[in-house]
């Protein structure tokens, strides 16, 4: 008896109470058309429809919807499209079920359940769902397998679309003694749910793009959009402007599955030409900006720009922009100064219309000043400190930490200091590093952590909190062999700040309103080391918390609380101070108000991105926009929300 056979019996749901003819039908076990086993529950009888009977849809006067034009047709189906791409899809009144995405698993057999009449097929599958549905998002939906068989050393399970990506978050976990691996199904883009219509919709742009992308000059050609035969016989593209509006947003969506993240299609996409398309303003292509927002070279040529208000709403895009073209539009003959303000949008630009406009290195020079990453200038650290107190502190740590901590939890705690750890798996990695996450990567943390956004119940928190030199040496125990750079050696690894606190407890008891301390806040990095080969084996990113008060030890001074935050390795260019004239570039940066300082302009930065949960450049960007007007961005951000791409807001965090 094969493995898939067995599988198929042991999945089947059993036979109910005899009821006649009905019965019958329930003695064998349910398949596919294609022959895989069907695991979820039977459905309704043949015949049954449910509360919405099937109608003919009719259009007004009683005309078939079948009988309506191409371009009527066409716009619906964008419609149809971009809402199916673009978030969460409409329900509709049918009966119809989502498709069932396939996954194909490896590396399973060897398992230590394969004695088992189905080779452990049974239990793997019961493993997936309860796994994958702990990682289902933070209702955890139960997840469900819904068909499955084995093909060779292959397992191959059926689950809705929709739980495909908590599925997947199981890869290389291990099972019963081996790691197994997935193989995503394959689709064009993140998992989406479509219609009929919206898929062959898809496979058309799909189309398209894959004719008009030419990989070895990195040109995406876009011209002349309305004579392309496939997009003219359906009507995508015709001379309705809001027709073309949804037109656009769809081909963006269909780009991003195609060309992958943000870095991969800066690499794909160098040039964009939309050449002779009756385009009014950018307010119908929008969101090829955020699509595409490092494109070099961009032709907009024969198309109806007439004036610099049509063209505005790119002022603060595509910073690395190098050509332009712009002839053959309306804006020439109605304001022919145009130039002097689209050289200053762009500082990077060298050619206009083909026209050199600056040399490489006066666009270098202008452009050196707009790549960074962060929306304020980096300030260097404070640092007060009283009689080395906190230097020396330092530098005896975390050489002990690495080394010895068990003596180090004796020589600096005692028995009311207070320690915890907690694992952040939302901070950003450091885009230049090539390691990645991988599963179970925080397993040597995640038990110790109070991360008080996970961690909600009151025992469970309690029990990650740990006091007294014992206990935070036996919690120091369980963490992994670390290695930090040498303050000496590498002092731009550490961003150390330093500043005196009042009313400290006094473990005296001499003084009952507390007396003075020291604030110690680090940011800094680490080596996990391999203790056999002695070899580092995972880097990571560091944030600890000190608070210094007098104590009995050998120096005097005691640890009154030490908060460690363990993150992803995410660099430590952040910490670099800029130039003095890169701070007054900032606080006189174009269109703020004299009345913006650059601590007030801060605060604007961090308010709209907590209400809008962009992160701080955009918001930034949007402030910029918005002449620094604070109710004004938040107007333009909720214009244009629909059409930012994701790699505009912060990450979700990743559940562990």
């Amino acid at each position: 008896m094969t493995a898939s056979s067995i599988a198929a019996r042991r999945h089947a749901a059993p036979a109910g109470t005899s009821r006649g003819g009905i019965a019958k039908r329930r003695g064998g076990v349910r398949t596919d058309r294609d022959g895989d086993l069907m695991m979820d529950a039977p459905g309704r009888g043949r015949g049954k429809t449910g509360k919405a009977g099937a109608r003919t849809s009719t259009g007004p006067a009683g005309i078939p919807l079948a009988a309506r034009t191409a371009d009527s047709r066409g716009a619906r189906n964008l419609e149809r499209l971009t809402a199916g791409l673009g978030g969460v899809s409409r329900p509709r009144a049918s009966n119809l079920q989502k498709p069932l995405k396939e996954i194909k698993i490896t590396g399973w057999s060897g398992n230590k359940a394969k004695a088992s009449d189905d080779g452990g097929v049974s239990t793997l599958i019961a493993w997936l769902e309860k796994r994958a549905t702990t990682r289902n998002g933070a209702a955890k939906k139960a997840v469900k397998i819904k068909k499955s068989r084995v093909d060779g050393e292959t397992l191959v399970i059926s689950v809705n679309e929709d739980d495909v990506p908590a599925v997947l978050r199981v890869n290389g976990f291990v099972f019963a003694g081996v790691n197994i691996a997935m193989e995503r199904p394959r689709s064009m883009s993140p998992e989406i749910s479509q219609s009929g219509a919206g898929h062959e919709l898809k496979r058309l742009l799909t189309s398209v793009i894959d004719r008009r992308y030419n990989s070895s000059t990195k040109l995406l050609d876009l011209r002349d959009l309305a004579h392309d035969p496939e997009i003219a016989a359906t009507g995508l593209f015709n001379e309705k402007e809001s027709t073309r509006a949804k037109f656009f947003p769809a081909l963006m969506k269909v780009c991003e599955g195609i060309f992958g993240t943000l870095q991969q299609r800066k690499e794909a996409v160098l040039s964009i030409t939309l050449e002779n398309n009756e385009i009014p303003s950018t307010t119908a292509i929008t969101t090829i900006a955020p699509t595409f927002p490092d494109l070099k070279n961009l032709d907009l040529s024969n198309n109806q720009f007439r004036d610099i208000a049509s063209l505005e709403g790119w002022k603060l895009k595509f910073r690395h922009l190098e050509h332009l073209v712009l002839s053959g539009n309306p804006i020439e003959q109605e304001n022919p100064d145009y130039h002097a303000t689209i050289t200053r949008w762009y500082p990077g630009l060298r050619f206009l219309n083909g026209v050199q406009v600056r040399s490489e290195e006066e666009a270098a020079i202008n452009t050196k000043g707009v790549t960074r990453t962060l929306p304020f200038p980096v300030k260097g650290p404070s640092f007060v400190d009283h009689d080395q107190v906190a230097e020396n502190f330092i530098k005896n740590f975390f050489p002990g930490f690495d080394s010895d901590r068990a003596t180090l939890a004796n020589y600096y705690y005692d028995a009311q200091s207070d320690f915890s750890l907690s694992v952040n798996t939302a901070a950003m990695r450091d885009p230049n590093q090539q390691q990645t996450g991988v599963p179970q990567e925080w397993d040597s943390y995640i038990k110790k952590s109070r991360n008080l956004k996970k961690v909600t119940h009151l025992p469970a928190r309690m029990s990650r909190h740990f006091r007294g030199p014992q206990a935070i040496a036996e919690c120091w125990a369980t963490l992994p062999t670390t290695r930090h750079p040498d303050l000496a050696t590498d002092p731009s690894k550490w961003l150390i700040e330093c500043q005196p606190i009042p009313y400290v407890p006094d473990p005296s008891g001499q003084s009952p309103f507390g007396v003075s301390g020291l604030l110690i806040t680090l940011h800094g990095e680490y080596e996990e080391i391999d203790v056999s080969s002695g070899q580092a084996k995972k880097q990571r990113s560091f944030d600890r918390t000190f608070v210094l008060g007098p104590g009995g030890g050998p120096e005097g001074v005691r640890v009154v609380n030490d908060l460690l935050t363990v993150r992803a390795y995410g660099g430590f260019a952040a910490f670099k101070p800029e130039e003095e004239n890169a701070v007054s570039a900032v606080a006189a940066a174009p269109g703020a108000p004299g009345g913006i300082t650059v601590e007030v302009a801060e605060q604007m930065v961090v308010e709209l991105t907590k209400q809008t949960g962009m992160l701080q450049q955009y918001s930034k960007d949007c402030l910029e926009q918005a002449g620094w007007d604070f109710n004004k961005a938040l107007e333009t951000f909720a214009a244009v929300r629909q059409n930012l791409p994701a790699e505009y807001f912060a990450q979700a965090p990743v559940l562990v």
